[in-house]
């Protein structure tokens, strides 16, 4: 039985600890450095943007994770993105390692770091080394909250969930918290994800990680563009004395199950808070010849600045629709094709129908829907999920740096 906690987060799992702090990186004067810990040493899984352009702390992190993959502690800045900053960055982001390490009486390689904010300004290392030894103090196992709260960029709420799920075993539990809210796209978000469970992982569970990564925060799309910062971190860590091997098959599944809920819906979080967003929009595609096709023609839908204006516009323009999933290159047929919003039929066999225009316009009002595409062209399905485009994406974005 799986439960879920709208109040849990990182903390959630036993042996976890967070905390957050104000270090002075933001203008704004907010909290801006994070850390989150493990007790015990942590089996480490790490998935980071596929951005030809990497910021040093996405470079730093995969080069520790190619030695050990057992991390103790992950510290975050918030506020500055330490991307596009040379032989400088890299220097400042093992710096920002050796001094949690040194806090938390660590040895090499068992802290990771993460940066998030405006991109090609130097890290103020300097304020960082000297809030350390704060968040380190700080440290708490209700540190949930703290920890959400300092990751945040432009987000407007925080996002953070946890779960408990009831096994023979015991109790497993499984905490996330992330940020985002402008600059998303597949593979993965301007976003940070960390995700924590008690359960002892194998390490060839990194093809599971990856595989719940493309169906969470990989089939999410705000605004097109791909960050230089994207990094979902989970760690688990054993507290619970359970080991995943040790599971029942039907509960191994419910675990899976489990984890890749708790993922999805804080990928959703980063949704509806997308920058100037009104609303959320699920693009389903169904009955393709391949998973990979339903998911290049969803996302490609999802980011289709006619498609969602008119999601902001709450106009049911299907044929905006159409007209950018035969652009993705994926295998369509217009005359085969079946479109819905919601249970409200509008083509059929790439014809459309008289629609009762009072209903349709009832289903583009709401703050959350789906439309589903269905190609009949295979049986492969997938879900992306985006948001509209409003007038206020333009402003929030225009005046970035300012």
């Amino acid at each position: 039985m799986l439960e879920m906690q709208l109040n849990g987060g990182v903390c959630t799992p036993k042996g976890f600890r967070g905390a957050g702090v104000k270090a002075g990186i933001k203008a704004s004067g907010n909290h801006d450095l994070a850390l989150l810990a493990s007790d015990v040493p942590a089996r480490c899984f790490g998935v980071f943007t596929l951005n030809q352009v990497k910021a040093a702390p996405v470079l730093y992190d995969q080069e520790v994770l190619s030695r050990s993959d057992r991390i103790s502690a992950v510290l975050v800045n918030s506020g500055n993105a330490n991307a596009c900053t040379g032989p400088d960055g890299w220097a400042d982001a093992k710096r920002m390692a050796q001094v949690a390490e040194s806090a938390l009486g660590l040895g090499k390689d068992s802290v990771l770091v993460c940066s998030t904010g405006i991109i090609g300004r130097k890290l103020p290392i300097e304020k960082i080394e000297v809030a350390v030894p704060a968040v380190h103090e700080a440290l708490s196992h209700e540190g949930s909250e703290a920890f959400a709260r300092a990751i945040m960029t432009t987000d407007t709420k925080m996002k953070t969930l946890g779960a408990v799920l009831t096994t023979s075993e015991g109790e497993i539990r499984i905490g996330g918290a992330c940020k985002g809210s402008g600059m998303i796209h597949p593979n993965m978000a301007t976003m940070l994800a960390y995700i924590t469970t008690d359960i002892e992982l194998p390490p060839t569970f990194r093809p599971e990680f990856k595989a719940w990564v493309n169906e969470s925060f990989n089939a999410i799309s705000v605004d097109g563009d791909m960050s230089t910062n994207d990094t979902c971190i989970l760690l688990a860590n054993g507290a619970s004395g359970i080991s995943y091997h040790n599971l029942s098959l039907s509960e191994q599944g419910e675990f899976r199950r489990a984890i890749e809920s708790v993922m999805l819906e804080l990928a959703l979080m980063i949704v509806r808070d997308g920058e100037g967003a009104t609303r959320m929009v699920e693009i389903r595609v169904e009955k393709a010849t391949s998973k990979d096709d339903a998911r290049k023609i969803g996302r490609f839908v999802c980011t289709s600045n006619l498609v969602k204006t008119a999601m902001f516009g709450q106009d049911p323009n299907w044929g905006r629709i159409l007209s950018s999933a035969g652009s993705a290159g994926g295998e369509l047929i217009a005359d085969r094709t079946d479109l819905f919003f919601e249970d409200v039929q509008v083509l059929r066999g790439g014809r459309p129908l008289d629609v009762d225009y009072t209903r349709l316009r009832e289903v583009v009002a709401r703050k959350e829907y789906r439309i589903t595409l269905v190609l009949n062209m295979g049986d492969s399905s997938a879900s992306s999920y985006t948001c509209d485009l409003s007038y206020d994406y333009v402003k929030i974005n225009a005046e970035y740096t300012t």
